[in-house]
């Protein structure tokens, strides 16, 4: 038995999981986009105001010591102004300077300060919930850092002074050149108190902001949006990566190690029209042309169809085939051998006649008699119902008489379709498996149903009976374009339809 190759596209497979789930991903985003923007709205306006300063090299030590030379360095010395001006000892003048009720470090949160990477400029932006105060607090914070810089540089003055006149009370009056020194130093020195101004000024003062910074609902719609978005994908293909149900028809190719003869497609009713009743039997046309492939040294007579566990379509799988089969021209027998929940006498008109396979496996009556007509019109079409359930279905199946009944029926037809029980539930249908008069074993898979445990324990049950021929009907396969029909004629014109 060869194993297919083919492997399902990974991009299929992700445009799967957006079609289907898409849904859950929109309702994801939208919830984020509601909570995000409404707690946005709910936060309280905040209006940005900002002052620009200048910033420069203090004078006093060239005009102390000309030699001197100034630092070279004007990166460290704009971060320096950067920390200065965001410094306690500057909120503390502008807590005072406002009689603000905030501490130091409160005001501190609120202010931001920026050096300009290619110019002598520091921005100072000030953050609060009134327009006019964040104006005076920018307003503030640059004044303030002028105002410290220039006392630091009359502090350094005061200090200056009052080492050279301590030198020159320790002088000795014979010492008429070094005091004649430091009394023009003591004279430079007080010249420079009048003109040091600390190196900075205030270039732009701040104005009154007339909108609020924050909160910005339309980038808080925008963010939201995104993040929504992300999180829906991320939850609908988590969501997809943890669902042990098989989806595409490859994946139960490749699990089960079969060929699929046929897919049959999810329709969300029953076919209405006569048209629509063509198209939902073209799946089982195209099954009753593929039984040819499981061939080996004999034709296919007498096939079994079952499934891995209740609820795949077995049994539509197996009134399809039988009927695709009568109207071909073939004499088909369609059998029901699930003994043990039987369904033919719920889909079929038997007229309230009770009797069926048991009645021939256990009373001896001639099965000929028991397959009866179900569809008018329909002439090379008998059904044989399961009949009374019996207590030992399992060794029934086993018996000698079931050999005859399928010996029976194959003198007087073409084709032979058992509708078994499912595989893993019961025994039935493995000890049908093991009778030689099966020629071929039709597996039905639902996807979105099976489980790909289910279909390793199937294929394990299957791994036992190395001589049966086997098949898969992937069943419930779902499209990608629901707007066309599956064969290439729909609503929406002709066109390919991708399954998956």
């Amino acid at each position: 038995m060869s194993t297919p190759t083919n492997e399902p596209s990974a991009s299929l497979a992700a445009l799967r999981v957006l079609r289907e789930r898409r849904w859950m991903a929109l309702l994801v985003t939208v919830a984020v986009v509601v909570v995000w923007v409404g707690l946005a709205a709910t936060q309280t306006k905040q209006y940005e105001a900002t002052s620009t300063l200048l910033q420069g090299q203090s004078q006093l030590q060239g005009l102390i010591n000309p030699s001197a030379q100034a630092s070279e360095d004007t990166t460290r010395d704009a971060s320096t102004n950067v920390l200065l001006v965001r410094s306690v000892a500057v909120a503390q003048r502008v807590k005072r300077a406002l009689r603000a009720p905030e501490s130091p470090e409160e005001l501190l949160d609120r202010v931001d300060a920026v050096a300009e990477p290619d110019a002598d400029i520091i921005t100072i932006t000030v953050t609060d919930p009134s327009a006019d105060r964040a104006k005076r607090l920018a307003d503030a914070f640059a004044d303030q850092f002028v105002a410290f810089r220039a006392e630091a540089d009359r502090r350094q003055i005061a200090d200056g002074q009052d080492l050279v006149r301590r030198r020159l009370a320790a002088l000795p009056q014979t010492a008429t050149a070094e005091r004649a020194q430091l009394e023009q130093t003591l004279q430079t020195i007080n010249a420079l108190s009048a003109v040091t101004t600390g190196g900075a000024q205030v270039v732009d003062r701040a104005t009154v902001p007339t909108s609020a910074a924050s909160p910005d609902l339309r980038r808080s719609a925008l963010l939201a949006l995104l993040l929504g978005l992300v999180l829906g994908l991320v939850l609908i293909y988590l969501i997809d990566l943890f669902d042990r149900r098989i989806k595409a028809g490859e994946d139960f190719e490749a699990l089960y190690r079969l060929p699929a003869l046929t897919t049959i497609p999810e329709r969300p009713r029953d076919p209405a029209t006569q048209r629509d009743r063509s198209l939902a039997l073209e799946p089982f046309r195209i099954l009753r042309s593929s039984l040819g492939t499981l061939e080996r040294d004999r034709p296919i007579r007498v096939v079994l169809v079952t499934s891995a566990v209740p609820g795949e379509g077995k049994s539509t799988t197996a009134a399809g085939l039988a009927r695709a089969a009568a109207l071909s021209g073939q004499q088909v027998v369609l059998v029901e051998v699930d003994l043990r929940r039987p369904t033919f006498q719920d889909q079929f008109d038997l007229a309230g006649d009770p009797r069926g396979l048991t009645t021939a496996l256990i009373g001896g009556t001639p099965v000929d008699t028991l397959a009866r007509q179900v569809l008018p019109g329909l002439t090379t079409l008998r059904v044989l119902p399961s009949g009374p359930t019996p207590p030992n279905a399992a060794e029934l199946l086993r018996s000698p008489q079931m050999g005859r009944v399928l010996d029976d029926l194959a003198a007087t037809a073409d084709l032979i379709v058992l509708d078994a029980p499912p595989l893993l539930p019961v025994a039935d249908s493995q000890v049908l498996l093991d009778r030689p008069e099966i020629d071929a074993v039709l597996i039905t898979a639902r996807a979105y149903h099976t489980t790909r445990e289910e279909v390793r324990r199937t294929r394990a049950v299957l791994d036992r009976f190395p001589g049966a021929r086997a098949g898969l009907v992937v069943n419930g396969v779902r499209v990608l374009d629901a707007g066309y029909d599956y064969y290439g004629s729909g609503q929406s014109g002709t066109g390919r339809r991708v399954p998956v």
